[in-house]
Parts: structure tokens; C-alpha cells; sequence
């Protein structure tokens, strides 16, 4: 469709849109501001949508270049060049908790091979109640083993979190200079020692509803301010591992998030991303509003981590219970499948947008689902659910490049992908040559093989190059001369 026919689409749907609103509005009463926001927000959708193909080409793929050379560092003319992505520069996550009940070694090997093959990113829990249940007895160990299974997986961990009110050893100090100083220890050690190990930490969890908990954190929090707390245990984490990403992640998507992150920035506080959750056990966020969330945090010019997202497949509820058993919110076949569809749009949107680095799926399976929700991608037994599948097709198919190309005259072949490290392999009259290259945002993601064994021979002289068009030529007008020739002789006799 050219540009032209899809502005008149375009049109065609708004006039439309608007047009059944306002016939609806004879029938619909007091409702009928509701009737025509729905209508907007539907047609919303649909041009967000829409733009997400052209968004995706734009903001998560790159250009590349291998230059390849022969053994006299000549470039090489018409090597054959094969590339295939091995891994994203954008995170696709999930929560990796399972792992810390009994430690990598007795997980289901089910699970274990489902999150290997979609994910490059995990979240770890470092809760302090559960890390440090006994004071200077922590959990390092068993954190150290899911690190090194992660990493021969190639998933990058992040560590959730350093400080949450909410987490809280029973022996934790009641003062608030004590809770200050504990916290400051917890955060510098913890940070430290997995410095180079976890690459990122949600420093503070849920800062705007710290100060409102009702423990000696949540009162030291208040006594702070959750502003000031986040500041300094930004700088904390900054100060035992510089490299680290820190982010502040919370499920208010409000004002009052905003208010709290422009605080620390205003106390000189420095963030490396934003965390948001969206646990969907009440009913699925409309898409308009996904966008909208990206949109009102985009201007802090960090990255936007939608952190813990949770969609159901089966009945959202209300009133639900930390306590709830498995079998009292069961996955329902219809349940599977409108799953499935609002996922693969939800992260389409996603991908998107600019802003957004990681997604983090929360629960990956029901077995074990936070509020015993249908919440997983996988089911009680671990089998795939539609959605695993969808997920799949997109991250390692869909937005996953791969192909072959060959070199120019000047020796270089022109690869484009999504951001990501790529295998590449070079070959000429059977010589090969294996390599890596990073296509990575902002870069000159350039390469230079070198192919041992091949020489590449001298260019084609000139006349070598034209004698047979030259022949060609003289041959053409030698027979048009003897063909005008004999039609002379014809004509005389």
C-alpha cells in the first residue's frame, strides 16, 4: 500500500470512528462521553500499532560492515559473507526466583530449557528477610551458582532489590541511625560483592509506598524520606560498583513516581533506568495506556525497564490473596489464547518505542506464581502455553537477522540487523575465515577479516575485459556492410 492510499485508509477510519460514536450517542445517555473516549482510544491504538513495524526498523536495528582482506591485505572481491544473530542488545527477561528454592542444580529441566531459549536477562532475588535471614549469614553462595548457570546461558542478571520496605529480616535494628547504617553496609557489601556478577540492581523498590509501611524500614524510610533514602543508596551502589546499572522501580506510574524521581535528581541523585511493574491480575492495561506510561517517563532520558509484567491466562480477579492455591485460579483454553494475542501486541508496542531496554515476564510459569495466578508461560506441568510460542516466533525469529551478502570492489559487504552480536563467516574458493561482530547502537559497528591462504588475484586488464564486446561490434557491422552489399547487387541486376 503507497503512502497516498493509506493517509485515505487513515482518513477513512477516523471520519468512521468518529462518526459511530456520535450516532451511538442517541441511545447511550450519560454514558456517551464514555462511548466516544473508547472510540478514540480504539483508533489510538490502531495508529500506534500500526507504526510499530516502521518504529522497529528505526530504533532497534543497525547497519554493520566486514571488510575482508587477503593474506597481502588486498580487499577481497565477492566473498561470500554469512551472518546469523546470536543475542540481543535489548533485554528480554524473566524473573529467575525458582532457581533460588533449591539452587540451579534440581530445577526442572523443563523450565530450565524454556527460559534458556527466549531470554538474555533475569532477575535474581536478593530480598533481605530471605538473603540475610540470620545476621552475617547470607545467601551469596547460592547466588554465585545461579550467576554461573545464568552466564553459560548468556543471561545477564539483574539483583531485586537492595532496599524494599516491605523485605525485612526479623532481626533487623528498630532504631532509625541503626536502620541507616545496616542499610548503607547491606548495599555497599551486597553491590560489591557481586560487582562484575550482576550488571543490574533495582537499588529501591517501590520508594513511593516505603514511608506508608508499618516497620522499623518503612518508619526509617519516612523519617528520610523515600527521596533522600533512594539518593543515598544510589550513591552507595554507585560507590562499591561503578559499573553497575541502578535502577529505581516501582508499580505507581503516576504523578507521585515522577515527583519522587525528579527529587533525586534534584538532590543530584543519578538513575541508569526506570523500573515499572505491570502485574495485569485485575485485567489487562489497555494498549493507549501502555504507550502513555512510556511516554510520560521518556523525558528522564534514561532507559525504561517494564520490570515485572504479568498477564493472565484466565480470569483477572479482584481481592486476591499472597495465599491463594494454583487450583483455585486455574488457566483456562480461551483464557491461553487472548493471553497470548495481548502479549505478542504488548510487546510489539514495546519494542517499539525508544525509550523501553527490558521487558521482564515475572512468573514463567504457574507452578509457583506469585497470588497463585495463571500467570506463567509455561503451565503447572511446564508444558507451552500459545504465548511461549508467540514470544518465541517474535525474539528469535521474527526480530532476529540473519542472511548472507557479498564483498564489492572495495572488499566490504553491508550487513543490517536488529542490535545484537552476530556470527559471521567469510569464505572464498574455499577458504574460510570465522569471526564475531557487535551491531550496537551509536557505534561504527565495523569488522576486518583477515583470509588467510587467498591472494586476490589483479584486477582484469582493460582490453582483456572489452576485446570480445570490441569483436562483437566489428563482426555486427562487417555483416551489415556485406548485407548492404549484396542488396546492392540484387538491386543492379
Amino acid at each position: 500500500m503507497n503512502s497516498r492510499c493509506f493517509h485515505i485508509l487513515a482518513l477513512a477510519i477516523m471520519a468512521v470512528s468518529l462518526l459511530l460514536p456520535l450516532a451511538a450517542c442517541q441511545t447511550a445517555g450519560p454514558d456517551a462521553g464514555n462511548v466516544i473516549q473508547q472510540a478514540y482510544n480504539g483508533v489510538r491504538e490502531w495508529f500506534i500499532m500500526q507504526g510499530a513495524g516502521d518504529r522497529i526498523e528505526k530504533n532497534r536495528k543497525g547497519d554493520g560492515a566486514v571488510l575482508v582482506l587477503d593474506e597481502n591485505n588486498v580487499p577481497v572481491r565477492g566473498a561470500r559473507v554469512y551472518y546469523e544473530q546470536q543475542n540481543h542488545d535489548f533485554l528480554f527477561g524473566a524473573s529467575l526466583a525458582l532457581l533460588a528454592k533449591n539452587g540451579p542444580t534440581d530445577v526442572n529441566q523443563e523450565w530450565a530449557q524454556a527460559c534458556s531459549a527466549l531470554f538474555n536477562y533475569g532477575t535474581v532475588p536478593f530480598y533481605w528477610e530471605s538473603y540475610e535471614v540470620t545476621q552475617g549469614q547470607t545467601s551469596a553462595t547460592l547466588l554465585k551458582m545461579i550467576a554461573e548457570w545464568a552466564k553459560k546461558r548468556g543471561i545477564t542478571l539483574k539483583g531485586h532489590p537492595l532496599i524494599w520496605a516491605n523485605s525485612l529480616p526479623s532481626w533487623a535494628p528498630i532504631q532509625a541511625d541503626d536502620m541507616q547504617k545496616e542499610q548503607e553496609e547491606r548495599v555497599k557489601e551486597t553491590a560489591g560483592e557481586f560487582c562484575g556478577v550482576i550488571d543490574y540492581w533495582d537499588v529501591v523498590n517501590e520508594p513511593t509506598m516505603g514511608a506508608g509501611v508499618n516497620n522499623p524500614l518503612g518508619n526509617w524510610m519516612a523519617a528520610r524520606t523515600p527521596v533522600t533514602v533512594c539518593t543515598d543508596a544510589l550513591g552507595w551502589a554507585t560507590s562499591a560498583c561503578p559499573t553497575a546499572t541502578l535502577i529505581i522501580n516501582d508499580f505507581r506510574t503516576d504523578q507521585d513516581f515522577r515527583d519522587l524521581l525528579q527529587g533525586i535528581i534534584r538532590q543530584k541523585g543519578k538513575f541508569d533506568a526506570i523500573g515499572i511493574q505491570s502485574h495485569m491480575h485485575r485485567g489487562n492495561w489497555p494498549l493507549f495506556q501502555v504507550w502513555d506510561t512510556c511516554e510520560r517517563f521518556k523525558d528522564f532520558d534514561v532507559p525504561i525497564h517494564f520490570s515485572e509484567v504479568t498477564v493472565l491466562s484466565g480470569s483477572p480477579k479482584t481481592g486476591i490473596s499472597s495465599e491463594q492455591q494454583a487450583s483455585e485460579w486455574p488457566t483456562t483454553p480461551d483464557g491461553e489464547i487472548a493471553q497470548a494475542d495481548y502479549v505478542e501486541k504488548f510487546y510489539t508496542m514495546l519494542f517499539s518505542h525508544p525509550s523501553v531496554q527490558a521487558i521482564t515476564w515475572w512468573d514463567l510459569s504457574d507452578y509457583g506464581a506469585w497470588q497463585g495466578a495463571p500467570a506463567g508461560l509455561l503451565r503447572q506441568d511446564m508444558s507451552k502455553k500459545p504465548v511461549y510460542s508467540r514470544l518465541l516466533e517474535l525474539i528469535r525469529n521474527k526480530w532476529w537477522s540473519r542472511g548472507d551478502t557479498y564483498t564489492g570492489d572495495d572488499g566490504i559487504a553491508r550487513i543490517r540487523g536488529f542490535y545484537g552480536k552476530y556470527k559471521i563467516i567469510v569464505e572464498k574458493e574455499g577458504k574460510r575465515m570465522d569471526s564475531t561482530l557487535h551491531i550496537a547502537s551509536g557505534l561504527d559497528n565495523r569488522l576486518k577479516v583477515k583470509l588467510e591462504g587467498y591472494r586476490q588475484p589483479p584486477p582484469t586488464p582493460l582490453y582483456e575485459m572489452i576485446w570480445p564486446y570490441v569483436l562483437a561490434a566489428v563482426l555486427i557491422t562487417l555483416i551489415v556492410l556485406i548485407l548492404r552489399w549484396i542488396d546492392k547487387i540484387r538491386r543492379r541486376i
